[in-house]
């Protein structure tokens, strides 16, 4: 459980914690043991000088213990056990004596042992040999008279009782003490743990808050690293778009804007968490004046107002009142503003509103925002506010964002002495109200800038340093900087839908953020027509109505994800094989693993290749023309071999036709003959009348059977095609059904073959569509008697396995090879030679029996025939009834 070192620690804190109990018990002994002697006056009064002497052993022995506690503490410390052991064994002994002294095993003074013991076991923490050893020696003195042959019982059952009352209270007190041993062991264990951790906690947290100054410092340095090049990056777009390099056309001027609105807010990105990094360093000042509240929620307003109009939203402005004394730092209190009227335009929808109210208190100046938007839940309220947090942070969230613009607002309205408070109810909006003091004795001194306002650039800064830090600082007073959070709240600008365009190829385009969307638009429509949708949603409403050829999708979208929209995809039959492409930023291998279970054909992370993108997407057209090629040319081969299975069908029904109706024609003709030829006798014209009518009376018989079977062929087709039939399940008994099909089906050649039908099942009826049982039976039966050669044998046979009904149906011809077992039932494959089969039969079959709730094998073995086993459930049999 412990180390050495650990448990050597223990036991150093045990004898210091029965030191500390030593001194108790010797106290009591030396107070109550001579007290007791007044009991002995009345117990015993002929021993009282006897008892008197053992008490006081006890007593003064216990005093001498009191001593030396107080005068040698460490001496008594390390050897407390055997100081302990001492005391309460002479305690023991003495009464031990005592009891023989009155009335031996029978006298009550073996309470005093039991209370020896008990107390050992309160007091003090001893190991389990220690306290054995105790017990051996207290018990042995009890029990000594017995070894020199003193022992004189004259009530056995008190003597019996004492015993047993002693002993218990050993083994019982023995126990509880090894118990609380093993417990105190154990919390000292873990108390040692606790401090180690403790310890190691307090170095983390050290470490931590060295790596936290470390990170901040370095983050800080590295945002100021990146404004340059990012400053570098917007300069020559700017120029190129005032016109500094000549004229662009609208595709190049689309990618520049592209260009110089992500670069912008990438450096709005980087300078809030620049002042976060401040902030959380405490280096953040302000640079308080006197700030005209109306001028800076009516320019607010004014830029706003248009915005909010292209999404259909009320903006209104309320000022009722108008701080005199207002002092805050003018610059980060518009971001603040901004980021609160963003946020109330970006979370309502069409047709709602955003109301801006300025009012006053006796004390506070109260800024409320107010949306009619998608509400706050309850247990989000806080969480808005911190750090990189956003109320929705699935990946089908609605809105998009960073989560620090409302961090970045609190941080700075705490910096001012106010706060921001926030009441929103799911479904109905939200108002968010900045409260804010006038005056600046509010305002901690530590947080105020004291420097002037317009301080002078370092001249030993280098030129090419100075320059781009003071443009972006003309850049950061633009308004398209300073409200572009207004901006992105309200945009819905997307381009038009190309799919009007003369394009042999239509590529679906499914991203929620907007300037990826245009982008996406950018390069693909050149080659390909174009349909957009912001989410997984409108994606698959808009890839159902259009059929693309190629989808283009996100992963994290509003309404459906790439993930969901993909699966849904998949379970539809026209758009399964449709190719998709999951273009994402969540480049995890669990991402791209869930993309493609769910059905993505390819993965491409963002940042991505355009080159790539537009090769993926030809390459994906250009194997769905492969697929759609192959699919053509094993239809075609299909059709093919379902011609020439047909012509064989009907093929010989046609002949069977012709051959009867040229024998019929010719007979007529005889007849014709006879009637009309003068000179016979009416016997000669009535027997050749007779013979040319027995000639065609066998040759009806034979266009009949042609006839029947062309219509098994039509009615063949039309059921696979499940139409022209009726399909309304009834209940019919199957062996009724076997004998009336069998009847009908017979060789169509001279082959003498046996055809045996065995029924033992007429009680049982299934629940099918006859005509389609019908099939069955006579398709299986066919089948077999046309596998079977010149004195072969059918058999056709049911019975019962429990509640279902089997029909078997067996021949003994060349059985089918066992590669081809499996394939037998697909549709349009069989093993005869083309014209001979159209391959319909068995796949009929296999569909009839699983609609009716069966199940139908084929057993076969090479040279030895082939058995087709259906099993139907039939509910109808009595469960009583014998096994058929």
């Amino acid at each position: 459980m412990t180390e050495v070192a650990d448990l050597a620690l223990f036991l150093q804190v045990v004898r210091r914690k029965n030191a500390a109990s030593l001194r108790w018990v010797a106290l009591l002994v030396a107070l109550l043991v001579p007290l007791f002697w007044l009991l002995d006056w009345f117990v015993i009064p002929q021993h009282v000088y006897r008892t008197l002497f053992l008490r006081g052993a006890s007593s003064v022995y216990a005093i001498a213990l009191l001593v030396a506690v107080g005068t040698h503490r460490a001496w008594v410390e390390r050897h407390v056990n055997l100081l302990g052991f001492t005391l309460t064994l002479l305690l023991g002994w003495s009464i031990a004596m005592m009891c023989w002294l009155h009335q031996g095993y029978e006298s009550p003074y073996y309470a005093g042992m039991i209370l020896v013991i008990i107390g050992v076991g309160f007091f003090f923490t001893w190991n389990w040999r220690l306290h054995g050893l105790f017990n051996l020696l207290l018990y042995g003195f009890y029990m000594a008279p017995v070894l020199v042959g003193r022992l004189h019982v004259s009530q056995f059952s008190v003597a019996l009782g004492n015993q047993f009352f002693l002993l218990s209270t050993m083994v019982i007190t023995m126990a509880s003490l090894q118990v609380r041993y093993g417990l105190e062991l154990r919390e000292f264990a873990n108390r040692q743990s606790l401090e180690k951790t403790k310890g190691s906690l307090e170095q983390a947290l050290g470490r931590l808050t060295d790596l936290d100054r470390l990170k901040s410092q370095f983050f800080s340095n590295v945002t100021h690293e990146l404004r340059t090049p990012l400053t570098m990056i917007l300069s020559p777009v700017e120029s190129m778009l005032d016109g500094d390099l000549g004229t662009f056309d609208p595709t190049q001027r689309s990618y520049l804007e592209t260009v110089k609105r992500n670069a912008l807010k990438l450096l709005k990105l980087i300078n809030d968490l620049l002042d976060l990094a401040k902030i959380e360093e405490r280096f953040m000042r302000l640079r308080l004046d006197r700030t005209d509240l109306h001028a800076l929620l009516s320019e607010t307003v004014e830029y706003a107002r248009p915005l909010a109009q292209r999404k259909g939203i009320e903006l209104a402005l309320a000022l009722e009142a108008k701080p005199e004394d207002l002092h805050v730092d003018q610059e980060k209190m518009e971001r603040v503003v901004v980021n609160l009227v963003s946020n109330a335009l970006k979370f309502t929808g069409t047709g709602g509103k955003v109301t801006i109210r300025l009012a006053e208190s006796s004390d506070e100046i109260h800024l409320a925002v107010s949306d009619t938007g998608v509400g706050i839940p309850e247990d989000k309220r806080e969480a808005i506010f911190e750090r990189f947090a956003q109320a929705d942070g699935s990946v089908t969230r609605r809105y998009g964002g960073s989560g620090i613009g409302l961090a970045f607002a609190r941080e700075i309205a705490v910096l001012h002495g106010g706060r921001i408070d926030v009441e929103s109810e799911v479904g109905r909006g939200s108002t968010f109200t900045l409260c804010l003091k006038p005056g600046t004795a509010h305002i901690p001194p530590q947080a105020i800038d004291r420097r002037r306002r317009n301080t002078p650039t370092d001249s030993t800064r280098r030129r090419e340093d100075r320059e781009p830090l003071e443009w972006t600082l003309q850049l950061q007073e633009r308004k398209d900087y300073r409200f572009l959070q207004l901006e992105e709240a309200t945009e819905r600008r997307i381009v038009r839908d190309r799919g009007d365009e003369p394009r042999a190829t239509k590529v679906l385009v499914v991203e929620d953020n907007v300037e990826v969307l245009r982008f996406l638009h950018l390069q693909l429509q050149g080659e390909h027509a174009v349909y957009l949708a912001q989410d997984g949603k409108q994606g698959l409403e808009l890839a159902r109505r259009e059929r693309p050829d190629v989808i283009v999708t996100d992963f994290m979208m509003p309404e459906m994800d790439g993930r969901s929209m993909i699966a849904a995809l998949r379970s539809e039959k026209e758009m399964a094989a449709t190719p998709v492409v999951m273009l994402t930023a969540k480049n995890q291998l669990e991402d791209r693993l869930q993309a493609h279970e769910a059905g993505a054909d390819v993965y491409l992370a963002k940042p991505f290749s355009p080159e790539e993108l537009r090769a993926t997407v030809r390459k994906l057209l250009a194997r769905r023309g492969r697929e759609a090629a192959t699919v053509l040319q094993a239809q075609t081969k299909s059709l093919e071999i379902v011609s020439a299975g047909l012509a064989h069908e009907i093929h010989n029904p046609l002949s069977y036709i012709k051959g009867g109706y040229f024998v019929i024609d010719e007979a007529l003709k005889r007849i014709d003959e006879a009637l009309k030829k003068e000179g016979l006798s009416d016997e000669e014209r009535q027997q050749r009348v007779a013979k040319a009518r027995s000639s065609a009376e066998r040759m009806r018989t034979s266009v009949e059977r042609g006839i029947e079977r062309i219509e098994q062929v039509v009615a063949l087709v039309r059921r696979y095609a499940r139409e022209g039939y009726p399909n309304e399940p009834t209940d019919i008994s199957l062996d009724a059904a076997v004998r009336d099909v069998v009847k009908l089906v017979a060789p169509r050649d001279a082959r003498h073959v046996e055809l045996a039908v065995e029924l033992a099942c007429p009680e049982a009826t299934v629940r099918c569509v006859p005509e389609e049982m019908h099939q069955v039976i006579r398709n299986l039966t066919q089948n077999a008697l046309d596998a079977v050669g010149d004195g072969g044998k059918v058999v056709v046979r049911t019975r019962r396995a429990g509640e279902r009904v089997v029909l078997e149906v067996s021949d003994d011809g060349p059985g089918i090879p066992r590669e081809l077992l499996t394939r037998i039932f697909t549709p349009f494959f069989t093993t005869k030679a083309p014209g001979k089969g159209m391959g319909l039969g068995l796949a009929i079959v296999h569909q009839v029996v699983t609609q009716a709730g069966g199940t139908i094998v084929a057993e076969s073995e090479a040279g030895h025939g082939t058995t087709f086993r259906v099993e139907l459930p039939a509910p109808s049999l009595p469960s009583s009834a014998l096994p058929c």
